[in-house]
């Protein structure tokens, strides 16, 4: 058994708010006859490898109906995140993006109807005209409104459904689709927008993954192309992926500027210290420097995307001041994963294996990275929309070198809930 995932993807840093259709973790290597392989290989796995070894407990495997009760039953306190899944299907997403389902994540706003947050690109609802916005009302022959959440995960897991969506001008549209294996593009939006004079990039963006690469170079080629001057980034919903990623994404932003110098630090339990590394800024060809960046973040802004953020701080680098987040505090996961292939019972065992500060020492943010101006998720536009509310802020800021003044109606809201997945299922951000 190795630790893994596509080589220079290796160290993965991840969480996300999605959901992944036909998937069931529950049911992960029920009992068999592969079970004493299976269970000392997560064993093994835990001692060695887990950030929290000495917190492990003594505890039986002949007591969990399944891998995955008894994996759980392992984990630290303060674990949130370490999981075990489906090789086959864990590898195909960080390669290719590539999973089965609808292709969009919903999201509840303050309001209680439940939303499309993103879709992507090859949606098959995407084709009939659904955006960021829509409100779902139906799902075959069911009023959102009156389902629970389970039971909506449950229609969503149907291979095929009928939807009935209504626009934010009223209109109601009914579609029938099936499930699909797609790609999903992790650049969800990018676009200059020209704004009281100035050249603005937004770039919202969704997962680290290995097509990530293309896409991101392919975004920054453009930005340089139209002589964007800042930078409006948008991780509301980035719940990480590839450290690698993390590092060309820094490096773009800064133009090569710090390319050699120390970007994040890594640091393994007592027993792997000689692991411990530090990973330098690297340089990018399509790289275009900005003085400063806005960062649009929910508590969805997980792992890599926290990295970033933490990564660009330091006073030998941006700065703090030019680092101006915008929305609600980010997840808090200062700790990454690697992903353990026991390839002949086709299980990746994810665990949190270490922690990572930036060039400055500074990690442990277990509570979220805090924002400079708190404004609520605003899910009646589209990404890039210069109504939008988050994105809105960074222009005014941008034109008037100050916040604008927050009303009651943009004020965090407490009432907007997500799905709660774990594992792949999140990983994905989308059913």
């Amino acid at each position: 058994m190795k630790f893994s995932i596509l080589n220079k993807y290796s160290l993965v840093v991840i969480l996300a708010s999605l959901f992944l259709s036909c998937s069931d973790d529950n049911n992960i290597l029920p009992r068999s006859g592969n079970d004493k392989s299976a269970y000392e290989i997560i064993d093994k796995t835990m001692q060695e490898w887990y950030l929290w070894n000495e917190d492990l407990p003594d505890i039986s495997s002949a007591n969990y109906s399944s891998a995955n009760d008894y994996f759980e039953a392992l984990l630290a306190d303060q674990d949130r995140w370490s999981y075990i899944a489906n090789l086959d299907e864990l590898l195909a997403y960080f390669e290719n993006g590539t999973y089965t389902g609808y292709g969009l994540s919903f999201k509840f706003d303050s309001y209680n109807d439940l939303r499309v947050k993103l879709i992507f690109d090859e949606s098959p609802l995407a084709a009939e005209g659904v955006t960021r916005g829509w409100k779902l009302i139906n799902i075959n022959q069911l009023a959102i409104s009156n389902l629970s959440e389970e039971q909506i995960l449950n229609e969503l897991d149907k291979s095929s459904g009928t939807f009935i969506f209504e626009n934010n001008a009223g209109e109601q549209k009914e579609i029938t689709a099936s499930q699909k294996v797609l790609d999903q593009n992790t650049v969800l939006k990018r676009k200059v927008i020209p704004y009281d004079g100035t050249q603005v990039a937004y770039l919202a963006f969704d997962s680290f993954l290995g097509k990530s690469e293309d896409e991101l170079n392919e975004a920054f080629t453009y930005f340089k192309e139209q002589n964007a001057t800042e930078l409006v980034l948008d991780l509301r919903y980035n719940g990480g992926g590839s450290t690698y990623i993390s590092n060309q994404l820094a490096s773009l932003i800064t133009g090569n500027a710090y390319t050699g110098e120390v970007y994040s630090k890594v640091f393994h339990n007592s027993s792997k210290t000689n692991e411990n590394f530090t990973e330098a800024f690297t340089s990018q060809a399509p790289a275009h420097a900005f003085n400063r960046v806005f960062v649009i973040t929910t508590s969805n802004t997980a792992s890599a995307s926290e990295m970033v953020i933490n990564g660009l701080k330091p006073e030998a680098y941006m700065g703090a001041e030019n680092v101006i987040l915008i929305g609600s505090k980010t997840h808090g996961k200062p700790v990454g994963m690697y992903v353990f292939e026991e390839k002949a019972l086709n299980l990746a065992i994810v665990p949190i294996s270490f922690s990572i500060t930036n060039a400055a020492d500074e990690g442990g943010y277990f509570d979220g990275i805090p924002v400079n101006y708190e404004i609520s998720d605003d899910l009646t536009h589209d990404f890039g929309d210069i109504d939008e509310s988050n994105l809105h802020v960074a222009l005014e800021y941008i034109k008037n070198e100050k916040f604008p003044v927050i009303t009651a109606a943009k004020a965090l809201s407490t009432n907007e809930r997500e799905f709660k997945k774990k594992g792949l299922e999140e990983l994905i951000d989308a059913n």
